[in-house]
């Protein structure tokens, strides 16, 4: 049986910890957090449960309706939350170009 020396485990150590920084501080990791910050500066400011329950009411009316509700809904809303949805937005977009990067080039991994 092989027993790693102090120096082994100390350089493994090493490696693991810059391995598991470098993950954390990937470009992917980095549009996660901008994503799930986005989202609860906005859910900070709005009532969700209400959202909800009038999304159901308009609903009703079409597909129309909710896009003129969800319209009318950030263009009134506090400058924090518009720019909490422009965040979301440009992460979740930059994320797909990353999963597409990803899909086309096998070899490729998220980090």
């Amino acid at each position: 049986m092989y027993m790693q020396s102090n120096i082994e485990k100390q350089v493994m150590a090493g490696v693991a910890v810059v391995y598991t920084v470098r993950k954390l501080t990937s470009r992917f990791a980095i549009e996660c957090y901008a994503l799930a910050l986005s989202f609860a500066g906005a859910a900070y400011f709005v009532s969700l449960p209400n959202v909800f329950q009038n999304l159901t009411h308009v609903t009703q009316g079409g597909v129309v309706s909710v896009g003129v509700f969800f319209l009318t809904a950030v263009l009134q809303t506090k400058l924090a939350v518009q720019v909490a949805l422009f965040v979301a937005a440009a992460s979740l977009v930059l994320m797909g170009v990353d999963v597409a990067r990803s899909a086309a080039t096998p070899t490729r991994r998220f980090a």
